[in-house]
């Protein structure tokens, strides 16, 4: 008898459709009328992980033990379970949810089957767990076509799971499409909102359209648990910025290039090892933080500018440490940030730039010229530092991002002040403490095995200065040499 089988035959006898081992925390089974736990013993880490190694199967060992989510099947007591798991920083968790009996005279209480389909249609469900089994990051549904899942940044389609008419995937996301959001979408609008899933390990972002086709469907899946920094590879320098006592941290990149995971993580690290009081303004809440010593509010705004500046002004008042705000959309938000920076709080804020000269040039350029030279002033006092983002693929499987870094300096500033932004590289080059150029950080990925020449040259920002820099490293690369141009 396996260890969670009296756990699952407590689950049963209560008719719960959900259960819920979180390390340090007491088992918890998810009712119709609400929690309860099984007892008040507290599950280590360890025991949790011991107890899946128990039933899992060996197929997923390796994914298991990189830290990657599992899904399996489990059959207890002729019914069954789906098992999900995952490590965290605190161990192993467990989430399970039950499935049908095994066998026709075995049958599960109605009020468990009613609880388990409120609010998620069972074909979703499965199509966003066989998104994660993949370890895949986005779904693509659209009216009469395949579904579509990207993995490691590549679309591939998913052919099993047949084509969806407009009327089925309209009925697929209509429960769990809030009402406001349904009566934009039916309005012809665009809407965007984010569920979690309780048999799910991950919180779901949807964004509704429509096309030429008809209804269209984009799905993010976020993890519930925030990565630590050395799985993102932030170096110390970056993860040195959660102890900010005030300025504006900027973190930069395309948009699914890990600026926000980066953000959780940093929020995660101060939530950790200081006694502060922190708010976040993001258009959807993402990332669950576990208890830490800090006080954390966090707000959803959606994609409404003005309900973020009117979060951003109410957060002021409420003078917190640190400020979290989403993406930067207008010059009265960056002011914002700005204010907020310079009345003695940390802000930590994204930006869909590419580069950190593109990150000067949307900074400053979005203010009219007779304003240009105040900004540059403010920027120049409270802008502590860059962490620009680029995602590329591994050399064998998964992502990894070459992580761009400028802490300002009185030298860097000064360039800032007086409008000489064209030589900011050349002083990132020669100060030491933490800057890392982008060619910099490509190469030293190049150089761990992580990602293949070829993939960091398609990535980089100048191909030209790349290539110098590969011959400087010593890495034998030049596409010209095979015919390739180094332009796009």
């Amino acid at each position: 008898m396996a260890k969670i089988d009296k756990f699952l035959e407590t689950m049963i006898n209560r008719g719960a459709p959900i259960l819920r081992m979180d390390p340090g925390d007491a088992p918890v089974l998810e009712l119709p009328g609400g929690h309860r736990m099984i007892s008040g013993a507290e599950m280590l880490g360890t025991v949790l992980d011991g107890i899946t190694r128990e039933i899992m199967p060996e197929t997923l060992q390796v994914s298991y033990f990189r830290g990657e989510k599992i899904s399996f099947d489990y059959t207890f007591n002729h019914e069954s379970f789906q098992v999900l798991a995952c490590k965290t920083n605190l161990g192993t968790r467990l989430i399970v949810g039950r499935g049908a009996p095994t066998t026709a005279n075995v049958q599960a209480p109605a009020a468990t089957a009613s609880a388990a389909t409120v609010g998620k249609p069972q074909k979703l469900t499965k199509l966003i767990a066989r998104l994660l089994s993949v370890g895949g990051s986005d779904l693509y549904l659209n009216t009469g076509e395949l579904p579509i899942m990207r993995m490691d940044g590549r679309l591939e389609v998913f052919e099993e799971a047949g084509s969806l008419p407009a009327k089925e995937l309209e009925e697929l996301v209509k429960p769990i499409t809030p009402a406001k959001n349904l009566e934009a979408y039916h309005s012809g609008g665009d809407t965007e909102f984010s569920y979690e899933d309780g048999t799910l390990m991950c919180r779901v972002r949807m964004s509704l359209f429509h096309d030429s086709s008809g209804p269209s469907v984009s799905i993010r899946v976020i993890p519930k648990a925030v990565p630590d920094a050395e799985t993102l590879g932030l170096s110390d320098a970056v993860k040195r910025l959660a102890r900010l006592s005030q300025g504006l941290v900027l973190l930069t990149g395309p948009m699914g290039s890990g600026k926000s995971t980066t953000l959780a993580c940093l929020l995660d690290i101060a939530n950790r090892t200081r006694r502060d009081y922190i708010v976040t303004i993001q258009d959807s809440v993402e990332f669950e933080f576990s208890k830490g010593t800090c006080l954390l509010r966090q707000r959803d705004v959606g994609r409404d500018v003005g309900r973020q500046k009117q979060a951003i002004r109410a957060a002021l008042r409420q003078a917190p440490n640190i400020l979290a705000i989403g993406d930067i959309r207008d010059p009265e938000v960056l002011e914002l940030a700005l204010q907020a920076a310079h009345a003695g709080c940390v802000v930590l804020a994204t930006l869909q730039t590419t580069s950190i000269m593109d990150t000067f040039d949307f900074l400053i350029g979005a203010f009219p010229p007779n304003r240009q030279p105040y900004i540059r002033s403010r920027l120049a006092n409270c802008l502590k530092a860059v962490v620009g983002h680029t995602l590329l693929r591994r050399a064998n499987s998964g992502r990894a991002a070459a992580i761009e870094t400028l802490f300002l300096n009185p030298a860097i500033a000064g360039l800032i002040r007086e409008d000489k932004l064209e030589q900011i590289p050349g002083a990132m080059k020669n100060s030491r403490y933490g800057q890392m150029t982008h060619n910099d950080a490509l190469i030293q990925l190049i150089t761990a095995r992580k990602v293949e020449p070829m993939e960091a040259y398609l990535r980089c920002q100048d191909r030209e200065s790349f290539i110098s820099a590969c011959k400087k490293a010593g890495i034998d690369f030049d596409p010209r040499s095979a015919g390739q141009v180094t332009t796009e």
